[in-house]
């Protein structure tokens, strides 16, 4: 048992769309350093657990709490009055980028650094020097530093989405919840992405909890998988353990079809 706070801690989470429960009593806990893949069919539920704990969607009222590193988000559904503060230990890593289209590539990364500026200071820009060192340095460690002057809509996907990690390492965000970020990519911008997405949490010692439609990935990236079905968590633990059988009772008979043609764990 840590003897810190989880990462990311939530339980007993409902969460309800009209007629249909998207999680149903879900717990989890996510201890600081790890990088557990959340995987799952479409509509397993798995977005919606990573956006709940990070107090974007609300939970039901008949919910219990979710934390960040101890730092209450919500409980029985309702926002906490510190929710901001838990917030600002994450950087959310969306799908599609989520990066200010018609602003550079360099200022969009700067935007990290709002969460620990007076607001009156956001508003006018007045960044420090150390602030701008930083959102720089941290372009160089994503390897896009030559195209900080670049305006984000001119960006490939790969670029843009290694900008939006870059933006969450100026935001000194303690972990990252990514979810699909590499949906939209091609396989080696896919690569890049988790190659530094793992790079960040190994080196640097920072929390991923990344929703992954790509089995392949998360088999080589992360130690830990949760996978959910219908809005339940059906299988917690290692990778290694997600075996053929495992898979396809995750996914269902298609699966085995879908490996088949693909050569993969067949």
């Amino acid at each position: 048992m840590s003897e810190t706070a989880p990462a990311f801690l939530a339980e007993n989470i409902n969460v309800t769309f009209g007629t249909t429960q998207a999680l149903k009593g879900v717990s989890i806990t996510v201890e600081e350093g790890e990088m557990v893949a959340l995987i799952g069919p479409s509509g397993s539920g798995k977005s919606t657990l990573l956006r709940v704990g990070a107090g974007l969607q609300l939970a039901d009222s008949t919910s219990g709490v979710t934390r960040l590193f101890g730092d209450r988000v919500q409980e029985a559904g309702k926002l906490s009055r510190g929710v901001r503060r838990a917030r600002a230990q994450i950087g959310f890593i969306f799908q599609q980028f989520n990066l200010v289209k018609r602003i550079s590539l360099y200022s969009n990364v700067l935007l990290g650094a709002l969460g620990r500026m007076p607001e009156w200071k956001g508003v006018l820009g007045r960044f420090s020097q150390a602030d701008r060192k930083k959102a720089m340095d941290s372009l160089e460690r994503v390897g896009i530093a030559q195209y900080a002057g670049n305006r984000a809509a001119n960006l490939s996907g790969g670029q843009q989405q290694r900008g939006a990690i870059a933006r969450t390492m100026v935001q000194g965000a303690k972990a990252i919840f990514a979810d699909e970020p590499i949906a939209s990519l091609d396989p080696v911008s896919a690569r890049n992405v988790m190659k530094l997405l793992a790079e960040l949490n190994e080196e640097d010692g920072i929390t991923v909890v990344v929703t992954l439609h790509q089995v392949d990935y998360a088999l080589k990236y992360c130690r830990r998988a949760v996978a959910l079905k219908a809005g339940e968590i059906i299988y917690d633990g290692p990778t290694r353990g997600l075996t053929r059988e495992r898979l396809i009772e995750i996914y269902g008979d298609e699966y085995i079809d879908v490996m088949d043609e693909e050569g993969e764990l067949a």
